[in-house]
Formats: structure tokens, C-alpha cells, sequence
């Protein structure tokens, strides 16, 4: 999780210490920006920087971080915080955060007469995922907000419980093919685990021997309610197909917040299935299977 900056803005000089650029951080807003506009880019920044973890909203700053004028100190008759503090919560569910509003208060202000600065800090949320006034759902991806994808949203849904995806890997019956063992990736937990690479040391038999090019498969993304199935050996051919000895099952995969995580497990179909034998098509079989569940990948 990013850690967002133990400063202070709450005074004119103190708008020195923001970066010269917008950052995963810090998003900017000029004073040209219509107070309508303003109003629904604030409720998708509160979206985007609640769902990655905070971050600081400044308006009537340029997008080199420098005062261009300020924002009006009134909305009619209302006053800017309060206009503000409404703009925030058109993104629901609300979370934590404080409003800062600078005025002029130095002989060489670059703040005009009757105008502010507005500074936002939103506090890391744990009621993910944030939607904004639009009903979509943002997320702060390096220096801009961009609306998050299905399985994005899915995921931030997961970090509520503060669920670190972990996956394990399972060697099983398959449940309609009588014939055929399956290796399954499952979720031991509520996080969800994306862009998932799969990779053998050293690849079964039957995999180095046809599809080594194949491999590290690659999966949009595994959950509780998602796991990744593959067949793999057949009842009474397993040495052919996979080999005497167990490999390591090798998984690569990230987080929500782009946080990468890697593990390793022993795998080998001798452990907790019985043998069966069959008739000799059964490798035939599991060819044919092999390359329909490579065709699906792709």
C-alpha cells in the first residue's frame, strides 16, 4: 500500500513542498476549470484515490503544481468547504478525508483577491471499492484516474477484509471426466490474484514434449469463486504424461494495487488419487485435452 506524504497544507508557502507534476499521489486542477466540471472531477478523484490507497486533490493549482488565480471563495451564496464537502460525497460510499482551504495571506500572493486554493487529502479507505457520482468506479494509475474494470472492482471489493490473494495448487479427480486428472490453482482466501503467470520446473512430459512454447500460461485472474483447471495425467498413464518425479508448480501474480507476489509448491499426481487402468488411447486423450485448453488461453 503507498504511504502518502506527512505534510501539511494549510498555508500558502506549504503549496512549495507539492511536486512539480501530477503523480500517483497528488492530482491538480486549474482555476479555469468551470466550478460545475470541478465538482464531478473532484467525486471521481475522491473515487480513484480512495480505491488506491489516498492521496491530495489541489484545485487552483497548474499542472506544474503553481497557484494560477484560485477557485472562488463562494458558489452563490455558499460557501467554497461546503461546496466541497457536498461535491465529495456524490461518491458513495464516503470515506475519510479533510478539506484545507488557503487563502491570500502574503504581500506577494499569487492568489487573487476573494479566491482560495483547495486542498483535499483522502485517507487510505478500507470500504472499497468508491463509486463516483457517474456510477463508475476509478482508480489512480500513475498520474491520472482511469475507471477500473470489472475484475478491478471485483478485486478492490476483496480488500475489504484486507485479503492478501493466496493461491495453492491441487491435484484432483476431474468431476466429468472419469478418466482424466486435473491440477486446480484455488484461492485459500478472499483476495483476488491477477495477471497470473503458471509455469512448471521442469514442465510434466507431456507439456515439454508438445506445447513447451506455451508456458508460463497466463490468467486474467483467480478468486474464490474462479479457480484455474487444467488436465494433466490420466488414470493409470501418469508417469508417461507427467513424469517419476514431482515438479514444482511455480505461480506469479499481482494484487489490486499492482503488488507482486511469487510462491512455489511441490506437485505430484502420485499423492492422494488411486491408480486406474485403462485402455492405451488414454494419452491420445489428454493430448487432445492439453490443446483445447491451450486454444482457450489464447
Amino acid at each position: 500500500m503507498k504511504e502518502i506524504p506527512q505534510i501539511a497544507l494549510r498555508a500558502e508557502d506549504d503549496l512549495r513542498e507539492i511536486p512539480s507534476a501530477e503523480t500517483d499521489l497528488f492530482e491538480y486542477k486549474s482555476s479555469k476549470v468551470p466550478l460545475d466540471k470541478l465538482k464531478n472531477k473532484i467525486s471521481v478523484a475522491a473515487s480513484a484515490f480512495w480505491n488506491a490507497g489516498g492521496g491530495f486533490f489541489i484545485a487552483g493549482v497548474n499542472d506544474n503544481g503553481e497557484i494560477d488565480g484560485g477557485i472562488d471563495k463562494y458558489k452563490g451564496k455558499q460557501d467554497i468547504r461546503d461546496w466541497v464537502d457536498n461535491a465529495i460525497k456524490l461518491t458513495e460510499p464516503t470515506g475519510e478525508y479533510s478539506i484545507n482551504i488557503i487563502e491570500n495571506n502574503l504581500d506577494d500572493s499569487k492568489i487573487e483577491d476573494n479566491k482560495v486554493v483547495i486542498v483535499i487529502c483522502f485517507f487510505e479507505s478500507n470500504m472499497i471499492p468508491h463509486m463516483a457520482y457517474d456510477k463508475k468506479y476509478y482508480i489512480r494509475v500513475g498520474a491520472h484516474s482511469g475507471a477500473a474494470n470489472h475484475y478491478l472492482v471485483e478485486s478492490l471489493r476483496s480488500l475489504r477484509g484486507n485479503a492478501k490473494p493466496n493461491l495453492r495448487g491441487i491435484m484432483e479427480y476431474h468431476p466429468t471426466k472419469p478418466r482424466i486428472e486435473q491440477l486446480a490453482v484455488i484461492a485459500l482466501n478472499e483476495g483476488v490474484a491477477l495477471d497470473v503467470k503458471l509455469n512448471f520446473d521442469p514442465l510434466p512430459l507431456a507439456f515439454k514434449q508438445y506445447f513447451s512454447n506455451e508456458f508460463p500460461l497466463e490468467i486474467a485472474a483467480i478468486d474464490k469463486n474462479n479457480p484455474f483447471t487444467m488436465e494433466i495425467s490420466g488414470f493409470g498413464f501418469r508417469e508417461q504424461a507427467f513424469g517419476k518425479d514431482p515438479v514444482m508448480l511455480k505461480l506469479e501474480y499481482k494484487d489490486v494495487l499492482g503488488n507482486i507476489y511469487k510462491s512455489e509448491q511441490e506437485i505430484s499426481p502420485q499423492k492422494n488419487l488411486q491408480p486406474m487402468t485403462i485402455g492405451d488411447d488414454i494419452f491420445k486423450e489428454l493430448v487432445n485435452a492439453i490443446e483445447n485448453l491451450t486454444r482457450k488461453i489464447k
